[in-house]
């Protein structure tokens, strides 16, 4: 007789606050199985191997998600140690990043708070790169990362851990663009696919850089105008496609420039581009709800076009979880 726990309902992707809960969990379950064969006059160690808990659909996606990034850290840390010294800072702040993430997803599962029992079952180690891991593994780490939290947004139905998985999505698509440029497909919004109107916090975001851009395009000239107006364009058509879907309409008559420049070397217009797209990328995830489909894709493919349009302005946009807070 071996008893059989189930991590949650098979539903719910709620995350576990600390590393500690999974590892008590493991060590409940042995205590539950010592009980059990005791029972059935049964020795431990002897016939039948206890079963580990069983867990959800959700969790495995979670702990999928937490062994890739034990994978991006480990390949970053690689990489690190490259003669390389820009791969290699780099890869650093990588390593950096995915810690923090793995620490945000709970960890992966242990479920041994002691060294195994003999003839226990067990779970397949933490993934590690290769000795000779390079930028290109990194690069593809991260690109497979990107699109496992991708996947695993648009099918949570607990709206916190969805935008967690959403703001993995986006990390890890940036820093993998950093790479490789072609690793990510970017989108964006399509105007002219929009069916409903935008909601309101998201509509004021795209026309506050709407109404930044223009003001910076009149004040700049060459490459800063052109891309000030190309930014004009993709948040004006957004803008003009919702109000025309009707909905509410909470923008602005006038939005303010920022008092002062990010630093000494920095204008106030560049300062104030990046500020409205910071805006807006944190307000496409902010609007990532539970079990959102399409719409949850939508937001991650905005909130990327929207970073690396700050990006192009010269913000850090790095940020281990981009939109998200715990």
């Amino acid at each position: 007789m071996t008893p059989t726990f189930t991590a949650g309902p098979a539903a719910s992707c709620a995350l576990p606050t600390r590393r500690v809960l999974l590892r008590r969990a493991g060590v409940l379950a042995l205590t539950a199985a010592v009980a059990a064969t005791g029972a059935c006059s049964l020795r431990v160690g002897g016939g039948s191997p206890a079963s580990l808990p069983t867990a959800s659909a959700q969790e495995a996606v979670r702990d999928g998600l937490a062994r890739q990034a034990t994978l991006i850290g480990s390949t970053a840390d690689v990489v690190a140690r490259s003669q390389d010294a820009e791969q290699s800072a780099l890869a650093d702040a990588i390593a950096a990043s995915a810690a923090t993430q793995l620490e945000a997803l709970g960890g992966v599962w242990d479920p041994w708070a002691t060294p195994v029992p003999t003839t226990y079952e067990t779970v397949s180690p933490a993934p590690s790169a290769a000795a000779d891991a390079d930028t290109a593994d990194l690069a593809a780490a991260l690109t497979d990362g990107a699109a496992m939290a991708r996947e695993a947004a648009v099918a949570c139905d607990d709206a916190d851990t969805a935008r967690l998985y959403a703001s993995l999505a986006v990390a890890w698509s940036l820093q993998a663009l950093r790479l490789d440029g072609n690793a990510v497909e970017v989108s964006g919004r399509d105007a002219s696919a929009l069916t409903e109107a935008l909601p309101g916090e998201l509509l004021s975001a795209y026309d506050a850089a709407r109404y930044a851009l223009e003001e910076v395009a009149a004040r700049s000239t060459g490459a800063a105008r052109t891309r000030a107006e190309a930014d004009v364009a993709y948040a004006r058509a957004l803008v003009s496609a919702s109000v025309a879907l009707g909905g509410e309409d909470t923008r602005l008559p006038a939005y303010s420039a920022p008092t002062e420049a990010a630093d000494s070397a920095t204008s106030i217009d560049v300062t104030w581009a990046r500020r409205v797209w910071l805006g807006v990328e944190e307000t496409e995830l902010a609007g990532v709800v539970a079990s959102g489909g399409d719409a949850t894709e939508q937001a991650i493919d905005a909130a990327l076009d929207a970073a690396l349009r700050a990006r192009a302005w010269g913000a850090d946009v790095d940020a281990p979880l981009p939109g998200y807070a715990a």
